[in-house]
């Protein structure tokens, strides 16, 4: 087995401000009569403030740095939001204390070209979601934790070469109880292959069980158990913004970040997204709700940031918006697609193509023609809003691309021209609509006309309309009474 752990050590402040763009000294901090400095990002840094100084001293340095209050429940929301976006990497994704993800990969190398691709996938992809993370990878889960925690990102793949990696660590690795870490430091005991050059006896009886149980957790002597995070059927996020909103830019940032965690989580179940629900939350008004309907399943963020940076332009806000929750309503495993309808076009284009103009000029400006279960051609179709449905199949038959909005007396179609008329196909007798008052008794054909036009082309038995039955080679004369009803391609 082999197992990865991603180290956040900046969660406290990301989990805070990962929907806002990082462009002033921000920092959080810890503590309820002496505050202390707990994570902060690099422009505070560069201001010469460290983690851990008072906060009275880091503003006395940087007056405009601004300071959040660590959030723990916001801190496990994150964790929560990058298990789930793991779940394309490997199953079970479990947590390692509060700022830790641990999940095994071994099935998994195969399916991204190796262990160091995979490794560059979790790193590349964090990023979009709005963290930075330590990874590390070896066959025993607190291993990689011990080294992720060290900022050692290597992988080690064998047990055999573990302990040596290992020994180059901290003590302070172990994650031991600070007493723990304070009487090794004492008696001089820096790294972990210090630990592990003492008599198991003697750490023992000085130290008791937790340190030996780490150790042998971690060279893999022992199991080394993990319960995965229980994560919901329905993918469902919520994003706070560091500061109240309404631009169309500043909103899109953060549903990037939101859309960026729905499509990992729907790559690691093999479904897309058919329906998602994206609800903007103000201070003194109801949530304005924008709903997403594609026409086939998709888990493509750039196709989605598109269609929801087109709704946000048609979106009228009551107020500015303070946070937004996106949730998946409708998902469906994804299938092979069929050929383009589009020649020259990607594979799927021609639906994002669809789905884009239903976000920019709205669902009910944008709609698909369905085959509907009646014989009178005029009647068997529908206007429906583009979905993945297949509809009724198309009678058997010749069918003309183009049907006319009414018939259209032949000779009025032909601006009476005397030129004649050859009928190639029929007659297809279709008698259908009896029990309402729009019932047809017809014989239909197809003809060509002497400019190389392909007709279909009806005669009627009511004899106030037609007459008779034609010849192969008719004339469209009026006292013959034929109607074209559509055109060939």
């Amino acid at each position: 087995m082999l197992w990865a752990c991603l180290h956040f050590p900046m969660l406290p402040l990301e989990a805070l401000t990962r929907s806002g763009s990082d462009e002033i000294p921000r920092a959080v901090a810890e503590g309820a009569t002496r505050p202390r400095i707990l994570a902060l990002n690099a422009h505070a840094h560069r201001a010469g403030i460290r983690k851990g100084m008072d906060v009275s001293a880091a503003m006395a340095l940087t007056p405009a740095l601004t300071v959040h209050a660590r959030n723990l429940s916001l801190e496990a929301q994150a964790l929560q939001e990058i298990a789930q976006w793991a779940l394309q990497f490997g199953p079970a994704p479990s947590q390692e204390g509060t700022d830790c993800i641990v999940l095994e990969i071994g099935g998994g190398r195969k399916l991204f070209g190796g262990v160091a691709a995979l490794m560059q996938a979790i790193g590349q992809g964090l990023p979009a979601l709005g963290f930075s993370a330590g990874l590390a990878a070896a066959p025993t889960p607190t291993a990689a934790s011990m080294l992720a925690r060290a900022r050692r990102s290597c992988v080690v793949a064998d047990t055999a070469s573990l302990a040596r990696e290992l020994a180059s660590l901290p003590s302070a690795a172990l994650g031991c109880s600070e007493p723990v870490l304070q009487t090794l430091a004492d008696i001089g005991v820096q790294t972990i292959g210090a630990v592990l050059a003492l008599p198991r006896d003697a750490l023992a009886r000085r130290f008791g069980r937790e340190l030996l149980d780490i150790l042998d957790r971690a060279l893999g002597r022992c199991p080394d158990p993990r319960l995965p995070i229980v994560l919901p059927e329905q993918f469902s996020t919520r994003l706070e913004l560091p500061a109240p909103a309404w631009e169309v830019e500043a909103l899109l940032f953060g549903c990037k970040r939101l859309i960026a965690g729905l499509c990992g989580w729907l790559r690691g179940r093999g479904m897309g997204v058919m329906r998602l629900r994206l609800e903007l939350v103000h201070e003194d008004q109801a949530p304005s709700a924008i709903t997403l309907a594609l026409s086939s399943p998709s888990r493509d963020p750039a196709h989605l940031t598109a269609l929801m940076r087109d709704r946000l332009e048609r979106t009228q806000l009551p107020d500015r918006v303070e946070a937004m929750a996106l949730a998946s309503e409708q998902c469906e495993r994804l299938v092979a697609r069929d050929l383009s309808l589009f020649p020259g076009m990607e594979d799927g284009e021609d639906t994002e193509l669809i789905e884009r103009l239903c976000a920019r000029l709205g669902d009910e400006a944008v709609c698909a023609l369905r085959p509907h279960a009646d014989h009178r051609p005029e009647l068997a179709w529908r206007a429906q809003r583009p979905t993945s449905g297949t509809g009724t199949l198309l009678p058997p038959g010749p069918r003309p691309l183009w049907l006319l909005a009414e018939p259209e007396p032949l000779d009025a179609f032909l601006a009476n021209a005397q030129a004649p008329v050859v009928l190639t196909d029929g007659p297809e007798k279709i008698e259908s609509g009896w029990w309402e008052a729009r019932d047809v008794c017809r014989d239909y054909f197809v003809a060509r006309t002497h400019c190389g036009q392909t007709l279909w082309l009806f005669r009627s038995e009511n004899p106030a309309t037609t007459a008779g039955a034609g010849p192969q080679a008719v004339s469209p004369k009026p006292e013959i009474f034929w109607h074209v009803h559509g055109i060939f391609a």
